[in-house]
């Protein structure tokens, strides 16, 4: 359930916005497209980037290279997951229980899964 007053709409652009400003603030990444898609206790942003950054996509044609990018972005990812928490439940008026990452290098796309929203009488 989202916070009172909410419709999907309006929580997609709250959650829009959160999620891209936290990108472009504090992980200054290049991303050029959100999406962001609501369902009932589960709210699903796909980040697209500009264009590749090249030192990465260096080191990701190895294996060894793939999987050490992969767990930096986890890594960088786990250390302001409650920092981007805040923010999005500041901005949709609820509390979330998870959000978790996945990052699809190849195709420079991040997905975030954001579960167990609640509305709560803090907002």
């Amino acid at each position: 359930m989202i916070g009172t007053g909410f419709n999907h709409a309006e929580v997609e652009y709250a959650v829009t916005l959160a999620v891209l400003n936290f990108q472009t603030e504090f992980m200054k990444s290049p991303y050029s497209r959100v999406q962001v898609q609501v369902f009932d206790e589960l709210i699903e942003v796909t980040l697209t980037r500009s264009a590749p950054i090249p030192a990465e996509e260096e080191l990701a044609k190895s294996p060894g290279g793939h999987a050490l990018l992969r767990q930096f972005h986890q890594a960088l990812f786990d250390s302001c997951r409650d920092l981007l928490r805040e923010r999005i439940e500041r901005a949709i008026g609820a509390k979330i229980q998870s959000i978790v990452n996945d990052f699809d290098l190849t195709a420079g796309k991040s997905t975030l899964l954001i579960r167990g929203i609640h509305t709560t009488g803090a907002f």
